[in-house]
């Protein structure tokens, strides 16, 4: 659980790092590559400490700092400090001046805080810390102990890498025992042989301790004068005892709550898919006679392009698009126009307009015969009223433009379809959060992300195969999207095709708005400029429109097509309808020193 509250404290950090300034800012980032710690312990109970820091530093830095924490112990020694970079290694000068290469120790009963100084840029630096801990051992009447935070919880970073040897003065200690508190993934090795105890973690996030517990025979540490005249053995073994048996119990603990979680995950997905196949065995589908593609197809569609898009596309409403679409038909019909103004395009209605919402936007946003985008947008900018009639006069168009769909397009079907679809997405997401959970409870990350991933392919397959053998369409609509499908296919592969075979100006003025509502315009104008004369081209009521210093239709943001859906978008908001032992480490603590201890780099 401590991995949860961390997580959540990470986050809150994360907050607040954004919501308040402070003082100093670094110039960059870094990370500890390598955190290597050599204890030797000596036979009066001190330990000789030399600590190994790798650093990568990632823009400017002026130097590093690290903070012994010595409560509850005799005290600490001066220390040196040393640089290596590659094999040159440069000792520094303790002092008080803060000049480059030196460094300030500053002592209280608790800490010995060190800050060293050196300047780096973009490179890695080992900085190496030597000094001794004074009356670190305890000897009592029947056992020596060392109880000590070897990494203290000071560390703002992930350190990488870490190894931790404890040497005792002694070799073939048989006796020698010792437990080791942090993460769960790491190792610790015993060796009685060499008298030594070596600890390793492949990365230890912020904050973290890790903490070594260790008894011997008194003999090893004879010349100790830390003396405690009374048995401690039977307490240590039964503290340790204590801390495995606790530590396993959490261990099962999370291992309950993470099958709890992960079966609870299961089994709703397993019940949507459950209920979904017995609805789909009481409701099949109906049945259709799907006609033989066609591979082109040189008529225009007998819908509008809004509602061919409809179809197409398989929506209850049209959008913005086919909005555009929709007008350009108006305009090919010599019923409206439209000029480029300055920056701003213009719309007039050469005809009283059918179109209910192109009459809204001439006769009430603009002067009754004509209305501009800039008009479009002034009128909703800053007058929420404005904006939602806008909105609402846009979404009453946009399903009037999809009404009769239901004689082309089978719902029931569709239905079908669409809950297959949801399924799938309800277990990808279903999915993912069994995924967080994994990675929360720490379990095998790999192992379960193949298997989610796994269920989550055989989800969409479903889909698909669903998608594909239930037609979303009636007999009527599959006649009909086969021809609009061959249609839109020969409009993109229309640079294989001669359009002058295919019929006059006048056919490709109709064809255009489909061009548009398809996402294929571009390369129909391309080919208009290939297959046509220029004095053709020019003749043509409409395609100047298109092409040349008029043209309004284009790709970019500045075109009409990307400013008119911009116009009636910008006035709808963001609406829908518009697109224990040796071996291992244990959890807990044994109360050792050095809890405090830690570093950074400034």
């Amino acid at each position: 659980m401590r991995k949860i509250w961390g997580l959540l404290f990470t986050l809150l950090g994360i907050i607040c790092a954004f919501n308040f300034t402070t003082t100093v800012k670094a110039d960059g980032d870094y990370q500890i590559e390598k955190y290597h710690a050599q204890a030797d312990v000596q036979e009066n109970g001190d330990i000789e400490l030399t600590q190994r820091i790798d650093y990568k530093f990632q823009g400017d830095f002026h130097g590093v700092y690290y903070n012994q924490n010595i409560e509850g112990i005799k005290g600490v020694t001066a220390p040196q400090i040393s640089i290596q970079d590659g094999q040159q290694i440069t000792p520094l000068t303790p002092g008080d001046s803060g000049q480059e290469n030196t460094f300030k120790v500053t002592k209280t009963d608790n800490y010995m805080r060190m800050k060293v100084y050196h300047s780096v840029k973009n490179r890695n630096l080992t900085f190496i810390y030597k000094y001794r801990l004074l009356g670190a051992i305890t000897n009592y009447t029947d056992t020596a102990e060392l109880n000590w935070k070897m990494i203290g919880g000071g560390w703002d970073k992930t350190l990488h890498n870490v190894v931790l040897t404890v040497n005792l003065p002694q070799s073939n200690i048989s006796k020698l025992q010792a437990w080791t508190h942090g993460p769960s993934d790491g190792y610790t090795n015993v060796s009685h042989e060499k008298g030594q105890v070596v600890m390793k973690l492949a990365k230890l996030p912020p904050h973290e301790t890790v903490e070594t517990h260790m008894i011997f025979p008194t003999s090893v540490t004879a010349a100790n004068q830390n003396i405690v005249n009374k048995k401690h053995k039977a307490k240590v073994l039964a503290q340790e005892k204590q801390l495995v048996l606790d530590a396993n119990a959490s261990r099962r603990r999370k291992k309950i709550i993470y099958r709890a979680l992960i079966g609870f995950g299961t089994l709703v997905v397993l019940l949507i898919y459950i209920v979904r196949f017995y609805g789909f065995h009481k409701h099949p589908g109906n049945k259709h006679v799907i006609p033989t593609p066609l591979h082109h197809f040189f008529d225009e569609p007998k819908f509008l392009p809004s509602f061919t898009k409809v179809i197409l596309d398989q929506t209850d409403k049209a959008d913005s698009l086919s909005l555009t679409a929709d007008l350009l038909v108006e305009v090919g019909q010599r019923r409206m126009k439209i000029d480029k103004v300055k920056r701003s395009y213009e719309i007039t209605a050469l005809v009283p307009p059918i179109n209910p919402f192109f009459k809204y936007l001439i006769e009430e946003i603009g002067d009754g015969t004509k209305v501009s985008l800039k008009q479009i947008k002034r009128s909703t900018k800053g007058n929420r009223h404005s904006s939602r009639k806008l909105g609402k006069k846009f979404e009453k168009w946009s399903k009037a433009a999809a009404e009769g769909r239901n004689k082309y397009l089978d719902l029931d079907n569709l239905n079908i379809v669409k809950d297959f679809q949801l399924a799938a997405i309800s277990t990808t997401i279903i999915i993912f959060i069994m995924w967080i959970i994994t990675i929360i409870f720490d379990r095998n990350v790999l192992v379960s992300t193949i298997i989610m991933l796994v269920a989550v392919a055989i989800a969409w397959i479903i889909y698909a195969i669903a998608k594909k053998k239930i037609t979303p369409y009636t007999d009527l609509g599959e006649i009909e999207i086969n021809q609009i499908r061959a249609f839109k296919r020969m409009l993109k592969d229309i640079d294989d095709i001669k359009m002058a075979e295919v019929g006059d100006l006048i056919l490709w003025e109709q064809f255009l708005p489909y061009a548009v509502v398809f996402g294929v315009s571009d390369k129909v104008i391309k080919a208009l400029k290939i297959n046509f004369s220029a004095e053709q081209l020019d003749n043509s009521m409409v395609i100047p429109y298109y092409i040349g210093a008029h043209s309004f239709i284009n790709s970019s943001s500045s075109g009409f097509q990307a400013s008119f859906g911009n116009a009636i978008t910008g006035g709808n908001g963001s609406s829908s309808s518009i697109s224990g032992g040796s071996g291992g480490f244990s959890g807990g603590s044994s109360g050792g020193f050095g809890g405090g201890s830690g570093g950074g780099a400034f």
